[in-house]
């Protein structure tokens, strides 16, 4: 065996004859050089003096460019959860004070809980959203079923706080 490295010759399995019609086999009548033994142990994309470009050797000419191994971290998504809860223990607090006019407190509890059930739960959800839009655009997204399911029972809880401090300010209103 020779020092070749093409491992799609196969001359040394076919006889003379075969040699003698076939333009590929690098005869003296085939244009193409001669094919190199199969079964080389040379690096298969080495340049000039089995040196491989990028890899410790020189370049095969003066415009190859130097191939570096190229590693990628992918990076997961994950649904941001503080926003979240935050907007969640804003609903609930809302609510509380919502619960404090119904048993009797003063109308200013109604405010405060519509103030908390409506736009400050909604201001963290809406942030939520959009760290989640962000997550979401990464590679991979590990979504989760408990996070969508709190996120909807915070939208429901933030509507029920918004209506009931509503119907305490509209009662209060109407008694003015």
């Amino acid at each position: 065996m020779s020092s070749s490295t093409n491992p799609f010759d196969f001359s040394e399995y076919s006889s003379s004859r075969d040699d003698a019609d076939n333009p590929w086999s690098g005869g003296s009548q085939s244009p193409w050089p001669p094919p190199e033994p199969f079964g080389s142990v040379a690096a298969p994309f080495a340049g000039p003096g089995g040196s491989t470009p990028g890899f410790g050797g020189a370049p095969a000419d003066a415009f190859a460019v130097e191939q570096r191994p190229v590693v990628t971290a992918i990076s997961q998504g994950r649904p941001p959860r503080a926003w979240l809860i935050g907007g969640g223990v804003v609903a609930l607090l809302g609510l509380t004070a919502v619960a404090l006019t119904l048993s009797g407190g003063s109308t200013v509890f109604a405010f405060i809980g519509w103030l908390l059930a409506g736009p400050a739960a909604f201001y963290l959800l809406a942030q939520h959203t959009v760290a989640d839009m962000q997550q979401r655009a990464r590679p991979v997204y590990a979504g989760s079923k408990a996070v969508q399911g709190t996120y909807w029972t915070v939208v429901v809880l933030g509507f029920v706080g918004i209506a009931v401090g509503a119907w305490q300010i509209a009662e209060w209103a109407g008694r003015l």
